[in-house]
């Protein structure tokens, strides 16, 4: 009723006025007492405290005017009854003063606890954070629509539940509520992992505020919620970014160490398998002795298989490569890995139709696919299995490449995807981290470099591995190779001559029994074999800083029909060359050496001879040395360790390319 008379202050005044002089005029009428009079007017002018804006100073000038009118009629001692008058309207006034200002201050307070609250209000929905106003036990009193979109639930399903029932069933001993009465400061914040109305598993970092009473009591909580989920996926990134840092680094400094290991290896594997060489030549084919050596020369050759395989690992191999259609080599392959599983597995194929050309050397995609086979074969051991090898391709963009690759960094393209999914044993997550060092196995019987190289030809090839696997669960290995059309030139390389035997490459042409020089040398025009014969009656200088390397070619050269010079570096070997610069039919020259280096020793002896025919010898092999020597044009490379008949093809076809004509 208040309220109403309030919102219409006019039908008031208006409706008081007319019955104060109503009654004024009955008063009148029947000559009554003045205090009658009084009577009738002051209700009109109390009236005014519930009119704003001082509308009862309107009230008190009519009450004044109409006592003014009156006050002469009825009133006999009118100076008497004027000093009552005047007396009780300023009274009135004060009092109506009063009353005004003591509700314009509650109106002002009114209204700034409305404005107060609106703001609130107004915050506390449209925070860009979940937030909740809950009992002392957690049970939800008012909550902004951001709790609703984030849990997924509407308002009717939230409203006066425990917010701890849509809490993770793990995390649902973390009581925030308990820790806040505990909490001297009144404030708490947890970490608790919530469940949404789809079972999403949402983390949050939960922020809890004490409310208390007038009294000082715990009344009610202010939470706050904040999503984690994009932090989480940020530092899972983060994390794999960084793991995959780490293990870039780690296979770099084990390729950098294995190809060191493979390098010195194969010098000393040059010596053990050029004396045997030797020996095995001058010794009667009857001697007792003749069986070990022959013994100690399948011991070196196996040792030297195996450094071809650091070498692979390292992406330092020899590489040939060419475009090779990745579904025409698994259908020749086929016969191969059925053989090499045992009856109880059974392999099955699944080849999308179409051509899939990549650029790869085609002996090593063979001991990759192969490489793979085994691998699933081993995982499921002698169990009856299954292993399913699917090849395709796949078109990736920049956002979805393949995650958790090993090897060289994928890019946006095409790539032609080998798959082995097997129904073995299962990988546990210590074993993957290992499952690319070399020489790790989780078969007692066996140490390899299966994986590990494998790896390492992909990596030289810009492809990558993926592996999925759990223990118990099976594996699957997916291979990713770049789809290519053509291969660049400068990639190209020789191939092996043999695959058990030590690779020789020289400038020779196609119907030499030795290897072709990398793209990118340019063969001497071929000479009469009249002036080959005369020019192997020359010499041949040999330098190289391992005395052991150095005796051993030094001796073979001499069994073909040569004589040699020696020298245990490359200023060496410059200075005796310059010594001897027209006799000298070729130089062997060590690639790696203290001081001058075989490409700067190169470089001086070509400035002395132009012409000289100038062989190459190192540990390491593959598209390295042709890229990192292609503009010095050497005469071919001979890789250690070798024996007596690749050095002698080596000599005669470097001889017959570089002696001038006459």
């Amino acid at each position: 009723m208040a309220q109403q008379i309030t919102s219409r202050p006019g039908l008031f005044i208006a409706g008081y006025t007319a019955l104060a002089l109503a009654l004024g005029a009955l008063v009148i009428a029947l000559r009554g007492y003045d205090f009658l009079l009084f009577i009738l007017i002051w209700p009109v002018i109390l009236s005014a405290m519930l009119v704003p804006w001082r509308m009862y100073l309107i009230l008190i000038g009519i009450g004044v005017t109409v006592t003014a009118i009156t006050l002469p009629l009825v009133v006999p001692d009118l100076n008497r009854s004027a000093t009552t008058a005047a007396a009780a309207t300023t009274a009135a006034f004060l009092i109506c003063e009063s009353v005004y200002r003591v509700m314009r201050r509650q109106r002002a307070m009114a209204r700034a606890l409305q404005e107060s609250e609106e703001r609130f209000r107004c915050t506390f929905e449209r925070a860009p954070a979940p937030m909740a106003i809950t009992d002392v036990h957690g049970r939800l009193k008012w909550f902004n629509q951001r709790l609703c979109d984030v849990l997924g639930y509407e308002r009717d399903a939230l409203k006066g539940r425990m917010i701890n029932d849509f809490a993770h069933p793990e995390d649902r001993y973390i009581r925030l509520h308990s820790a806040l009465i505990a909490a001297v400061d009144g404030e708490v914040s947890v970490e608790k992992r919530y469940i949404a109305s789809d079972g999403r598993e949402i983390p949050m970092q939960v922020k809890g505020t004490l409310i208390r009473d007038a009294a000082g009591e715990p009344h009610e909580t202010l939470v706050i919620f904040f999503d984690l989920t994009a932090q989480r996926e940020a530092e899972a990134q983060r994390l794999a970014v960084e793991r995959a840092m780490q293990e870039t680094q780690r296979l770099e400094s084990m390729g950098a160490l294995a190809g060191g290991l493979a390098h010195d290896f194969n010098n000393l594997l040059s010596g053990i398998l050029g004396n045997t060489n030797l020996a095995l030549l001058n010794i009667p084919a009857d001697a007792p002795a003749r069986a070990y050596l022959e013994q100690v020369e399948i011991a070196a050759q196996r040792a030297a298989e195996i450094t071809r395989q650091i070498l692979a690992y390292t992406g330092r191999g020899q590489v040939a490569r060419e475009v090779i259609d990745v579904r025409h080599l698994l259908n020749d392959l086929k016969t191969l890995l059925d053989t090499a599983a045992p009856a109880t597995i059974t392999i099955n194929y699944q080849l999308e139709p179409g051509p899939l050309p990549v650029c790869f050397d085609r002996t090593q995609l063979r001991q990759v696919i192969v490489a793979l086979i085994h691998n699933a074969v081993d995982a499921i051991n002698d169990d009856v299995g299954q292993i399913t090898v699917t090849i395709g391709e796949r078109l990736f963009d920049a956002d979805h490449l393949p995650r958790d690759t090993v090897g060289a960094d994928l890019r946006a393209g095409r790539y032609a995807v080998i798959e082995v999914r097997d129904t073995g044993c299962g990988i546990d997550e210590d074993a993957r981290d290992l499952l690319f060092v070399p020489f790790f196995t989780t078969k007692k019987e066996r140490r390899g470099l299966g994986l590990a190289a494998t790896l390492g030809i992909v990596r030289s090839h810009d492809g990558a591995i993926q592996v999925e696997s759990a223990s118990g669960q099976g594996s699957v290995f997916r291979v990713f190779i770049p789809i290519a059309q053509e291969c660049p030139e400068t990639k190209t390389a020789p191939a092996d001559v043999d695959a058990s035997s030590t690779v020789v490459q020289s400038l020779d042409d196609q119907a030499s029994p030795v290897q072709s020089a990398p793209a990118g040398f340019t063969p001497a025009p071929p000479v009469d074999q009249q002036s080959a014969a005369h020019a192997m009656q020359d010499l041949v200088l040999i330098v190289d800083d391992e005395p052991m390397v150095r005796s051993v070619a030094a001796r073979m050269v001499e069994h073909t029909g040569f004589t040699t010079l020696q020298a245990s570096d490359g200023i060496a070997g410059v200075d005796l060359f310059r010594a001897n610069a027209d006799s000298i039919a070729c130089v062997l020259l060590d690639v790696s050496m203290p001081g001058i280096g075989g490409a700067q020793a190169l470089q001086m002896m070509r400035a002395i001879r132009p012409d000289v025919p100038i062989v190459l010898m190192s540990g390491y092999a593959g598209e390295e040395l042709a890229d990192r020597f292609a503009q010095l044009q050497p005469s071919g490379f001979l890789y250690k360790p070798f024996n007596i008949a690749e050095l002698k093809a080596c000599l005669e076809s470097a001889i017959r390319k570089g002696v001038r004509p006459g």
